[in-house]
């Protein structure tokens, strides 16, 4: 009896001394799943942060308190719908999270808030399968994303049929850098998993895999509008407008972690195309800047003041908006700062602050045009004649859903919008794949068969995105507009 009872006190204590052990850990920031607050099976920690494949119903902390929100409100759908036995998974990969180094800022909160939306209403259409999302973090940078892939390819619904909550389609992909593409030919490998793109816009960056000159890449689509066809809309704009005067060209060839910065690269090649005509500008200036933004703000100063002692009129900027808030700055406190310039660029520029002291100043006029691939005023307009699209997305946005509410902020980025296209078309090739040669007949589709609807969407068979009715190219799985793109300018 005394050996008993000192063994339950050994016992008692250590399992006092394990639950202190934990809590005092627990509250300085360990977690006891593999380093990351969640029991997603396929997450782990590399560097400071939780990369891989995760269900939030495991844990809607996994990302840090900003996603927190969000995260429940995928969680409890995710639980409603894995009540059921018959789903289907689809997976949103970006880099997520936050770095100093990093190029996510708010975009992958924005891209998981319209990403529930797409998820959300695609269960409300009283069709087949139910769909779940899962988050594949490719790390705030993306440089994580074979962890992801490989964890994205081992759930994969890859067989001749699909099983319940296998994945069966990813979208999102991240920018367009190095470490996306690298991703989506992984992906793409034998068998592949069909990619809808949101916010990828350099050019070649599809099916045809003509940016980088390795081969198509299976399965890679896309819903929003390229580089190239943006600035097309700006010459056509200068055209009508009879614009005049001289361009420098301001281009970067590297994220800041290194790699090819193929956004960056697609935006200098467009402004040098001789058949979008843009070039002119920049052949009567003779003025060409590169920048490499692991140089920091002193190359930026640089080139805003060595433009003071040329006729600029224009600056091209191939480059990322991360950087374009301290060239504005800089640009507004040169040497020749009464003279007004242009900044023109891509669509990154949408995350542009509109309200930036330097696009303010009466005694420095600057100015950033754009082509924004998802502008809520825009798409707001009488003269849209898709403005009910966007309108209805907005009030679904704007709703509480599963006790979380979304603020109408954050479709100012356009990243909501883009995102919620992108799941919006593949939930509806999921939903159009389980479909039988019998209507009556319907069953969980394989990534295959989710692949081959995405390159139907031709003709009269169109997504209905909040960003407007398109199509999608059967040879490019590029983006097809019912409506032309649109300069902007701010302020």
């Amino acid at each position: 009896m005394l050996f008993q009872r000192r063994l339950v006190v050994i016992v008692v204590v250590v399992a006092v001394l394990i639950s202190t052990v934990v809590l005092v850990n627990y509250t300085q920031g360990w977690w006891p799943f593999g380093g990351c607050e969640t029991k997603s099976g396929d997450v782990v920690a590399v560097d400071d942060e939780c990369v891989g494949l995760m269900d939030p119903a495991d844990g809607t902390m996994v990302l840090g308190k900003q996603y927190q929100q969000v995260l429940e409100a995928i969680a409890a759908e995710n639980r409603q719908v894995a009540q059921g036995k018959d789903y289907s998974t689809i997976a949103l990969m970006a880099p997520m999270g936050a770095g100093p180094r990093g190029l996510v800022g708010e975009r992958a909160l924005h891209q998981l808030e319209g990403a529930f939306i797409g998820q959300y209403r695609a269960n409300r259409s009283e069709t087949f399968p139910k769909i779940r999302l899962l988050l594949a973090n490719t790390g705030h940078d993306g440089s994580k994303w074979r962890t992801t892939v490989q964890a994205v390819r081992r759930n994969a619904a890859t067989g001749a049929t699909g099983s319940p909550g296998q994945i069966v389609a990813v979208t999102g992909m991240g920018p367009s850098q190095q470490e996306s593409i690298d991703a989506a030919r992984a992906l793409a490998k034998d068998p592949g998993i069909p990619m809808v793109a949101d916010f990828i816009t350099a050019a070649g960056f599809n099916t045809t895999g003509e940016i980088d000159g390795a081969g198509p890449i299976p399965g890679l689509t896309r819903t929003a509008v390229s580089t190239s066809a943006q600035l097309a809309a700006i010459a056509e704009e200068f055209k009508k407008k009879k614009v005049g005067g001289n361009a420098a060209l301001m281009w970067a060839d590297v994220t800041p972690q290194g790699t090819k910065d193929l956004y960056a690269r697609s935006l200098k090649d467009a402004f040098l195309d001789p058949k979008l005509g843009l070039k002119p500008y920049v052949d009567r200036s003779g003025l060409s800047f590169p920048f490499d933004p692991r140089g920091g703000p002193s190359l930026l100063r640089t080139i805003s003041d060595t433009i003071c002692g040329t006729k600029t009129d224009m600056i091209f900027y191939a480059g990322r908006q991360a950087f374009m808030p301290t060239f504005l700055k800089l640009l507004r406190s040169r040497p020749c700062r009464s003279t007004p310039i242009t900044v023109v660029t891509g669509d990154d520029a949408q995350d542009q602050d509109p309200n930036d002291p330097s696009l303010h100043d009466p005694e420095a006029p600057i100015k950033v045009m754009f082509v924004p691939l998802a502008d809520p005023v825009r798409l707001d307009r009488e003269d849209n004649p898709h403005h009910q699209l966007y309108r209805d997305f907005r009030a679904e946005f704007v709703a509480p859903h599963h006790g979380v509410t979304f603020p109408a902020g954050h479709l100012g980025s356009g990243l909501a919008i883009l995102s919620y296209d992108a799941v919006t078309a593949a939930a509806t090739a999921v939903q159009k794949a389980a479909i039988g040669v019998d209507p009556s007949q319907l069953s969980l589709p394989s990534a295959a068969a989710v692949r081959g609807q995405l390159y139907l969407f031709t003709g009269t068979n169109v997504i209905r995105g909040a960003s407007g009715a398109f199509t999608l190219d059967s040879k490019t799985g590029e983006r097809v507009n019912v409506t032309t793109p649109t300069p902007v300018t701010i302020p």
